[in-house]
């Protein structure tokens, strides 16, 4: 096991929010280590968030991805990373992506996205081949994403699906001030050696 490079974890948080709101803080306090870097990423005017500002933070704030690194993106952040990360991995690979509630679809009850995920299309083989490990975390209640969305979102990543019951959007407001299931699946890709 290489230590010239420690393992990372980036934190992007959804629409409507910031790094300090639902299971973010609470994530980073749990997986805090001297073996670890954890990082939350602020994406600017999340209220109103704009494709190419958050490629702007992303660029700002990702600089040290490596083939150890582990993204988290939840909500909007999936379709900004998505985009982010295929234009990076073409010249390297990171160890693991995890998008909660993931998608990159226009939806219908949210139209003021649109524009933000029509800017955001990205070339999905790229992520396939250089995200080692991909998960797609699912609610079958969520009320900002439609299901059909998620998994469609799974299938163009090749990615493992994960079904947390009645979770809802993954906010503090649907219960979500920490969020278990994440951790235990972060710790184990943590612990893995990929080849």
């Amino acid at each position: 096991m290489s230590h010239n490079s420690k393992n990372s974890v980036f934190i992007l948080h959804c629409e409507n929010a910031d790094p300090d709101q639902h299971w973010y803080g609470w994530l980073e306090q749990q997986l805090k280590s001297d073996e670890l870097r954890v990082e939350r990423v602020f994406l600017a005017d999340a209220s109103h968030p704009e494709a190419e500002i958050w490629q702007t933070c992303l660029e700002a704030q990702l600089k040290g991805l490596n083939a150890r690194s582990i993204v988290v993106a939840h909500g909007l952040s999936c379709v900004a990373l998505s985009r982010f990360l295929a234009q990076k991995l073409k010249q390297m690979t990171i160890k693991a992506g995890i998008f909660i509630a993931g998608f990159n679809d226009p939806i219908a009850q949210h139209p003021e996205f649109n524009a933000f995920i029509q800017q955001a299309q990205f070339e999905s083989g790229i992520l396939r081949a250089n995200i080692q490990r991909r998960l797609v975390f699912f609610s079958s209640n969520d009320p900002v994403i439609p299901v059909p969305l998620m998994f469609k979102f799974s299938n163009l990543l090749n990615a493992q699906l994960i079904e947390v019951a009645q979770a809802g959007h993954f906010r503090a407001e649907d219960g979500f001030k920490e969020f278990p299931q994440l951790l235990q699946a972060l710790q184990t890709l943590l612990k893995a050696e990929f080849s």
